[in-house]
């Protein structure tokens, strides 16, 4: 008798902790972000002539505003091009609840971009809204607005890169 229950308790624990990948949620939330001017010039590339020498992000929604955000970092492209990837960092704003399996969010961050002219420092502050839509089976980016322009609408498959021309 103690056998059974043994048995039935190991298997009830087995059946229940098994892994059903149907289950999970994909995410898609990280972000490239290339910033460039009109002639094409790599402007995140501090070693060249007139692009920024620095970068910070600062979230807007945060518990105060301009809250630094440190989950993003500047890496070079297999072409050597610089960009920002942001994985997260900027506090989500639920923007409409459509339904209990389907919900937008957004965050909104500013991109502090900094670089020397003439012994003077001048610096941009420019800002970036995500927005992103959740269901039970995929949390992705859907759109991004760069100063309040479309920059970025999300095609199924794809990565996230913002391209941006100053």
């Amino acid at each position: 008798m103690r056998a059974i229950f043994f048995f039935s308790v190991l298997s009830f624990v087995f059946i229940s902790c098994r892994s059903d990948d149907a289950d999970l949620q994909k995410i898609d939330q990280i972000t490239n972000i290339y910033i460039k001017d009109s002639a094409g010039k790599d402007l995140l590339n501090s070693k060249l002539t007139g692009s920024y020498t620095s970068v910070a992000l600062k979230d807007l929604n945060g518990t105060y505003d301009l809250v630094p955000i440190t989950t993003f970092s500047q890496k070079k492209d297999s072409d050597t091009i610089n960009y920002i990837e942001y994985i997260a960092g900027a506090k989500r704003i639920l923007k409409d609840s459509i339904s209990v399996s389907q919900k937008s969010y957004q965050s909104d961050f500013v991109i502090q971009l900094s670089k020397t002219v003439n012994d003077t420092t001048i610096t941009d502050m420019d800002t970036i809204r995500l927005e992103y839509s959740w269901t039970p089976a995929l949390f992705q980016i859907s759109k991004a607005y760069y100063n309040k322009n479309l920059v970025f609408s999300k095609v199924e498959g794809q990565a996230n890169v913002i391209k941006v021309v100053k």
